[in-house]
């Protein structure tokens, strides 16, 4: 499977696990290293905010498009809008690194999109 695939893959992971908020499901798909930006307040989170927000927080209608794979050598950005099923949308931009033959996010970025907000590139 190439690159793409591979990542479009761990992108369905990553959001099932958002869904069910399983930590069993997304930790494979993290880097130890992993980092995490709120763009909503700009606060950096340490792993275990995250895991613990992750744990009380599931999404169960959480549906992505919009979804944009760029792939650079063993760098990946892959990004995508989100709807949680309460009328608000959110933009979303997960760096990868190759590793291992496989691919680990290292980092992710959540923001809110206004209320009138497409899909139009910047």
């Amino acid at each position: 499977m190439n690159d793409t695939g591979l990542l479009t893959q761990r992108n369905k992971r990553f959001i099932e696990a958002c869904r069910q908020g399983s930590w069993l499901i997304l930790e494979p798909l993290l880097s130890p290293g992993f980092g995490y930006l709120d763009g909503a307040t700009g606060e950096v989170w340490d792993m275990d905010r995250y895991r613990k927000d992750l744990k009380e927080n599931p999404a169960p209608r959480l549906s992505v498009d919009v979804v944009v794979i760029h792939v650079d050598g063993d760098t990946a950005i892959l990004s995508a809008r989100s709807q949680s099923g309460q009328d608000r949308s959110n933009r979303y931009l997960d760096t990868y690194k190759r590793s291992g033959g496989d691919w680990v996010c290292v980092h992710a970025c959540v923001w809110p999109l206004p209320p009138t907000s497409g899909s139009k590139a910047c």
